[in-house]
């Protein structure tokens, strides 16, 4: 299960691309998964993109007439991250292009997070709620803001789980967003549920879990990766905002029908079937770019439950958090891994027609009778409609997977349909010998080895 108590003294951590909590968040996480620390130092730089300094608010203080209207202190998002100092009186019409807000939620502190992505521009901003700063007078208006760069590091967490084979699944979680419960809060914690659960199960393929700053971990760390390495990992999973009301969204890969692809989808089907789908980066941009960028390429999907109208403010807590959608999350994400680990080559043994209903084999699935009313449901129509054409997909080219996509019957009741199949010794079962295999066009659309 997720780790709740963990989860919530992660929110009371004041975490970003390079700050000094960092390393507490990563102290918690370790408890519960074994964590590999990488450190990129401040300043370093890799694709134009540059690792910021550690980034510290000593006074943040907003005058008119004499008093103090708001303190930036009040709050660790009050104000925007990696502003720089600024120390002067400027009209409201000057001071209004520094302040952000919400509308739709007066009351809460917005969460302005550009400048920690870009540390070469000095900007500076205040995120005072929009019930506050609406009442503020026209007129002059003293800033006067101290914000200290100390010399820092980046961290990027990674643990891994070895198989049977180096081929490896990639799930990855960012952890950069201070006090955002669903982003990505929920993602991180997520993961460390699967974790444990991977950790607890005999492993064919290989996992890799990442949890870094948004963008500029990932691509760091990716960079310091061993081409090798970087080769063995063949599919991913970024997961995000997992533990709202709304129903899962699958947001496809670059190409769109990669493995990891049509399996979410398969998954997602038959667990929420009123889930969402989008074309790559139409649905949440994130780390999806840096897996899937020229020259790494590897097929990479996101999962969340977008949208969630308490993004980016202070209301995104530990209270608008369902722990039933958040495991639900988790569910789906093991049900993806099952289809990867379970998934196996159908070869045929036999010749000719087979009696499946002959007692010796006891294979046979019922069919609709003019009648004889059988209430068969949907999926045991669609079961047994299969069932006719299905011996002409044994023929080594087709995974169980495959066959359970064409047909849109479920997989585990196939890959036990099948198995009963190879206990009579009508066909072998045999493990896919790739990860991130092609898709098989349908019969009659040419025959295409899968495994090539």
């Amino acid at each position: 299960m997720v780790d709740y108590d963990l989860f919530a003294q992660a929110m009371g951590l004041d975490i970003g691309v390079s700050r000094r909590e960092n390393a507490r968040l990563f102290e918690l996480l370790s408890r519960r998964v074994p964590l590999v620390v990488h450190r990129f130092p401040s300043g370093a730089e890799h694709n134009g993109w540059v690792v910021p300094h550690d980034w510290r608010v000593q006074r943040a203080q907003i005058r008119h007439g004499g008093r103090t209207v708001f303190d930036g202190t009040c709050h660790p998002l009050a104000v925007a991250g990696y502003s720089s100092s600024f120390a002067g009186t400027i009209p409201k019409a000057e001071l209004d292009a520094h302040v952000f807000h919400r509308k739709d939620f007066p009351d809460a502190y917005a969460f302005h997070s550009m400048y920690n992505y870009r540390p070469w521009q000095r900007h500076w901003g205040f995120c005072v709620p929009y019930a506050e700063y609406a009442t503020w007078p026209d007129g002059d208006y003293e800033v006067r803001l101290e914000t200290e760069l100390a010399e820092g590091e980046m961290l990027v967490g990674e643990a891994f789980l070895p198989g049977e084979s180096d081929r490896t699944v990639v799930f990855n979680a960012h952890t950069c967003h201070p006090r955002q419960a669903n982003d990505d809060m929920a993602g991180v914690f997520a993961l460390v549920d699967l974790f444990e659960r991977l950790s607890r199960r005999r492993r064919h393929w290989s996992y890799l879990f990442v949890f870094a700053p948004e963008h500029v971990g990932t691509v760091f760390y990716t960079a310091s990766l061993s081409e090798e390495r970087l080769r063995s990992i063949r599919l991913g999973v970024f997961a995000e905002m997992l533990g709202t009301a709304g129903p899962l969204v699958l947001q496809r890969s670059f190409h769109g029908d990669s493995l990891v692809d049509r399996v979410a989808r398969h998954v997602l089907g038959a667990l929420e079937p009123d889930f969402g789908e989008g074309e790559f980066r139409s649905v949440v941009g994130n780390d999806e770019t840096v897996w899937e960028a020229p020259g790494i390429e590897i097929p990479m999907i996101s999962l969340s439950r977008w949208p969630y109208p308490e993004y980016h403010t202070s209301r995104d807590s530990l209270d608008i958090i369902r722990r039933d959608r958040l495991d639900a999350a988790v569910d789906a994400l093991e049900a993806m891994v099952d289809v990867l680990e379970e998934d196996r080559v159908v070869t045929r043994r036999f010749t000719g027609l087979v009696a499946l209903s002959n007692p010796r084999y006891g294979l046979y699935v019922e069919r609709p009778d003019p009648v004889v009313d059988k209430g068969l449901s949907p999926e045991e129509l669609r079961f047994g409609a299969m069932q006719d054409r299905l011996p002409r997909y044994f023929d080594g080219s087709r995974t169980i997977f495959d066959i359970a996509e064409e047909f849109d019957v479920d997989f585990s009741r196939l890959h036990d349909y099948l198995g009963r199949f190879e206990d009579k010794g009508l066909v072998a079962l045999t493990r896919p010998s790739v990860l991130d295999r092609a898709p098989v066009p349908p019969r009659g659309a040419g025959r295409t080895d899968a495994f090539a």
